[in-house]
């Protein structure tokens, strides 16, 4: 597969640093036109399918910022409902999006990762899709899955969704672009992405007759999320897995207990497993549920 000539590794992505609301360092080159495609091969929104709901854009293409170059790419989140718990002003929620925590961003198409480094904004992936001659361009991740160099599949899981450390908001959110030449030929994705599968998380643990998905909880000595939170005199399954992992511990709670056994196994492995980083031993009394 060729290397595109405008893929110069970490110290591209680091020159072409964005933020939520489009802020972006020494990016002086205006949008190209729009692009109608379709592109060869097989692609898929880069958000995956959330609770049998599809992403939307929440922020379109070249939408303008007051002081500030013009939206290069699109941001992607899920059109709030009347049953999502996300608060408004939360980095999960708008009073007309919200994300998930823990959700993957996905390879749009087949390809090789040319960058996969962390930028002011977070973690940002570019992946070449040859023959296509096109890039996409990821960014705002917390964690990653990939490295430069790796091959990936449409669908396959880049890391997970996170919000750029410089937004005072800390809105969690997928900036994606679409990229004909480098980050001076920007389209609009939009376009071509009316035709592109949406597909579930791959991270995701389905079950029989069940919906479970793997969920972060966060790092050690922060406050539980909302959704551990709601939890409290439910009862139900849950599952442990270690940090991008395998999976290290299945129980279930009965009798309305869920939150008191759920976050004793959370204090549990952070206090032995150095908060399921390692997933080679499983204290004796955890073991013994």
């Amino acid at each position: 597969m060729s290397r595109l000539p405008w893929i110069a590794g970490a110290g591209a992505l680091v020159w072409y640093a964005w933020s939520r609301r489009g802020k972006r360092a020494n990016t002086t080159s205006s949008p190209a036109p729009a692009f109608a495609g379709p592109l060869p091969g097989r692609w898929a929104w880069p958000v995956p399918r959330w609770n049998g709901r599809a992403p939307v854009i929440s922020d379109g293409f070249d939408s303008p910022r007051p002081g500030l170059p013009r939206h290069g790419g699109v941001d992607i989140m899920f059109a709030r409902v009347a049953a999502d718990t996300f608060k408004p002003g939360t980095s999960n929620g708008t009073p007309h999006f919200v994300m998930p925590d823990g959700l993957s961003a996905l390879a749009a198409s087949d390809g090789v990762v040319r960058s996969a480094d962390r930028i002011p904004t977070g973690y940002a992936v570019v992946i070449d899709h040859s023959p296509a001659k096109v890039a996409t361009f990821y960014a705002h991740l917390e964690r990653l899955a990939v490295a430069k160099g790796d091959h990936v599949r449409a669908g396959q899981s880049l890391g997970t969704i996170g919000a750029s450390p410089l937004d005072a908001e800390r809105l969690k959110h997928l900036h994606f672009e679409l990229w004909l030449g480098g980050p001076s030929n920007r389209v609009d994705p939009s376009i071509v992405m009316r035709a592109w599968e949406v597909v579930p998380d791959p991270n995701a643990l389905v079950a029989r007759n069940a919906g479970l998905v793997y969920r972060q909880v966060g790092a050690s000595g922060e406050p539980y999320p909302d959704w551990v939170r709601a939890l409290r005199g439910k009862s139900g399954v849950y599952v442990i897995r270690e940090i991008g992992g395998d999976i290290v511990y299945v129980g279930s709670s009965g009798a309305g207990r869920l939150y008191a056994t759920l976050t004793r196994h959370f204090q549990g492995w952070r206090r032995f497993k150095g908060f399921w980083r390692v997933a080679t031993e499983i204290p004796e009394e955890e073991d013994a549920m």
